[in-house]
Order: structure tokens, then sequence, then C-alpha cells
């Protein structure tokens, strides 16, 4: 009985046909025995050395169908990293999210970094451009970029003391001043309350108020 289990281990199978993709012409579809078994992209296809009639054991079927399914997390990982910049932490947390394997999303970050589509020194400064134009003030800027995985020296220099003080009561006034104009926000405790919310100091908010009374 033995022998007979074995021997089923052992049957093959034979590629009866590799036809490249209409929607998709960087990969081909692989069928075994006349079914459709799996797909590659053309440089795997080339880096296997598969062609027509080749015959395939169920470990080979095996390893070519991960290594199909490392292509497709591949693709669409590029796809998503490439839509706008990402952090080395959110582009880990992506493909944990979508199944792949431990080595595999190492491997991933390594080419990627090495490629330039993953540096979390250029998000970091993409990121606080982004949220100086909608006013944020820096400790939440640090504390958004510390929650996506930036290391606290990166944040250091990108969202510096100096240029974050002078940064801060710019965007401060600016807001105030926006507010202020809403019936909502018309109690300074209200609008002191909001804006303390959004990241800005007490001391600093009183001081930019303050002015503000002194020029009205």
């Amino acid at each position: 009985i033995s022998n007979v289990f074995a021997l089923k281990r052992c049957v093959s199978v034979k590629i009866t046909q590799i036809k490249q993709q209409v929607k998709n012409l960087d990969r081909v579809s692989i069928f075994l025995d006349g079914k459709y078994t799996f797909s590659l992209t053309l440089d795997q296809l080339l880096n296997e050395r598969l062609k027509k009639e080749d015959e395939l054991d169920e470990q080979r079927v095996k390893q070519l169908k991960k290594l199909s399914d490392e292509g497709k997390i591949r693709a669409r990982a590029l796809e998503w990293l490439l839509s706008r910049p990402h952090s080395t932490r959110e582009f880990r947390d992506y493909l944990y999210r979508k199944k792949a394997e431990k080595d595999h999303i190492e491997a991933l970050v390594e080419e990627f970094t090495d490629r330039k589509y993953l540096n979390d020194e250029a998000f970091a400064k993409w990121f606080t451009e982004l949220r100086q134009r909608k006013n944020k003030s820096s400790r939440a800027i640090k504390s958004e970029l510390f929650s996506k995985g930036i290391s606290p020296v990166t944040i250091q220099n990108i969202v510096t003391d100096n240029d974050g003080v002078s940064y801060e009561t710019e965007a401060l006034i600016k807001l105030v001043n926006k507010l202020s104009t809403r019936p909502r926000y018309s109690d300074s405790n209200k609008l002191t309350a909001y804006l303390i919310g959004k990241g800005f100091s007490y001391g600093d908010i009183k001081q930019v108020l303050s002015d503000r009374d002194d020029e009205s």
C-alpha cells in the first residue's frame, strides 16, 4: 500500500498550454493537462525555464503556485505604493493585510527601498508639507509621523524646533482668524478647547488670542 501512495505522489502533470493574458500582457496563464492552474509573470516564466510539454511533479506545481501568488502580491503592492508616498511601516502593514509571508514581506521592503520607492525621509517631508497646508500643529504632525513608524531622529530633522515655532504661530493665527468668524467659536473658551484638541499649546493659543484682542 505504501508503494501505491508513493507512486501517486510521484505522478506528474504536463504543461499543455502557456497563454499570454489579454488584460495583463506581463502575465501568462499556465494550463496543466488542459486545465488552467496558475499564472506567472513573463520574468518568472523565463527564470523558471518553463515550456510547453514540460512535466511537473506535485512539489514543483506547489512551488510554482507559491511563486504565482507572490508575483500577484508584488504587482498589487507596487501599484499601491506608487499611488502616493507611504512609510515603510504602512507598507509592511499593507502586505500583512494581504497575507504575504514574512520572508516575502522583507524581500519586497528591501527591493523597493533599493529602488527608492520606499523612503521614510522623503515620505516624512511630503506628509509634513501636506499637514502644514491644512494648518496642523507641529505637535500633531510629529505624533502622526511617529504613528506611521517614522523614527524620532527623522521626525526631529524634518519638523525642527526652530522652523516649528515659526510655522506653529503662523498656522495658529490662520486658524484663529478662520474660526473666529464662525458663531460657534465666538466664545474664546470653546475656541481654545478646539485648538488644544488640534495639538496647539495652551500658552501659544492664549498669546495669539491676546495679540488679536490688542489689535482689534
